[in-house]
């Protein structure tokens, strides 16, 4: 059962949810994208919408972050606590800024790249499969000291 005192230990996996929807979604018109580049599709690649929600999503993915520390250490006085889902939070951060900055120079300097682009994709879908391992360690956070 949900303990009412621990209800603000919830931001964190609400936050990072919404995040990770707008996640998979970027990640998804990237996947358009490389098809389309890759002449597999014969489509329009929804550009502004790849960017608005890589954009959202990871500034969720970071506010998220920040949450999780924060409540962590309030509640525990110790972030490591958590685990393989702090350890694996770590390196999601760093996927986190590289894909986020790759995008954002890519969008602030539009020209026709290879190298940039394939490199941004690759973080794009590690840091995916990241939230998912995220999610996994997270629900098991969730039912040890939780529920």
């Amino acid at each position: 059962m949900i303990q009412e005192a621990k209800l603000y230990l919830y931001i964190h996996p609400v936050i990072q949810l919404l995040g990770t929807i707008f996640g998979y979604f970027a990640l998804l018109w990237g996947l358009k994208r490389f098809l389309i580049a890759h002449g597999k599709m014969k489509l329009v690649f929804p550009w502004k919408q790849h960017v608005l929600y890589g954009k959202i999503a990871t500034s969720l993915w970071l506010v998220g972050l920040a949450f999780g520390v924060y409540f962590t250490r309030e509640e525990w006085q110790y972030c490591r606590i958590t685990g393989a889902h702090y350890t694996l939070g770590v390196i999601a951060f760093l996927f986190v800024l590289g894909t986020f900055l790759t995008g954002y120079w890519m969008e602030l300097f539009k020209k026709k790249r290879v190298y940039l682009s394939v490199t941004h994709g690759l973080l794009g879908v590690l840091l995916c499969i990241l939230v998912f391992l995220q999610i996994v360690t997270g629900v098991q956070v969730l039912s040890l000291f939780l529920w």
